[in-house]
């Protein structure tokens, strides 16, 4: 397997991410490759960024706690406004403001202040899951290959783990959890919980790649990684699990439970 990334100009609000990848790169896609674009310029290209001082703020955004990581809500209640419309459900307590959105535990609802000009902020992508679709679909027929899946990465932090890693919040064309159950084990017993989250591992081979600064490198290519294609449509559902089944179940309170949506 190899990995490479497209280096481009700066992505404009309203930049069309199909002209921009195929201006910059200069080879050819090849049966078997996955491209991963930055979910934070996939937001850029359908306007999903907003400038803060044209936010109106609730009561209830200014009477948001302050968080020790958050101190853009310090300087930016609108921001706090902006959590409140996106995030499916927000708990307060903590050194962010966690939230679940799309059924992914994330802090602040996924809008980022990074990498966006000064006072503004970036939302995640609308409706990612028929992005990465329609993306794929262009690039099947631009380039004339069959066997080509598509991403969308961004970046997330496993509790009690320093750093972030990948996270696809939406992909195409390729099996995105595999299931391992039933396998075999080195010893002969079968594997009773194993689902690989194969999805998520290219997203962390992206976010490597791309860097999360001043890189202007939004795409990568992942050549001849060992995944399964399909032309099947992906359910988003197939990437989550129930509250109830989780092996982390015995931390979560009921109003947690509440905020998956399945």
């Amino acid at each position: 397997m190899e990995a490479f990334t497209i280096k481009t100009p700066i992505v404009q609000t309203g930049n069309d991410l199909f002209q921009i990848f195929t201006q910059n790169f200069d080879d050819r896609l090849e049966e078997g490759d996955v491209v991963s674009v930055a979910s934070k310029v996939v937001s850029m290209s359908q306007g999903r960024i907003v400038r803060l001082a044209d936010v109106t703020s609730s009561q209830t955004a200014l009477s948001m706690r302050k968080k020790k990581y958050s101190k853009d809500f310090d300087t930016y209640p609108e921001l706090a406004e902006l959590v409140i419309r996106e995030a499916d459900q927000i708990f307060e307590d903590g050194l962010v403001c966690l939230t679940l959105k799309n059924s992914i535990f994330i802090p602040s609802a996924g809008i980022d202040l990074s990498n966006a000009p000064k006072g503004y902020a970036i939302l995640w992508p609308d409706n990612p899951w028929n992005w990465a679709k329609e993306f794929r679909e262009k690039l099947k027929k631009h380039y004339d290959v069959h066997k080509l899946g598509t991403l969308i990465a961004d970046s997330h932090c496993a509790p009690l783990r320093k750093g972030v890693s990948g996270l696809a919040l939406a992909y195409s064309g390729f099996e995105g959890v595999q299931d391992e159950r039933g396998k075999k084990d080195l010893f002969g017993k079968p594997l009773v919980v194993t689902q690989k989250a194969v999805a998520d591992d290219l997203a962390s081979v992206a976010i490597l790649l791309t860097g999360e600064a001043g890189e202007c490198t939004p795409f990568a290519v992942i050549r001849a990684a060992p995944i399964q294609f399909t032309e099947r449509e992906i359910n988003h559902l197939e990437t989550v699990i129930s509250p109830t089944d989780d092996l982390f179940a015995g931390i979560y309170n009921e109003e947690f439970k509440a905020g998956v949506l399945l």
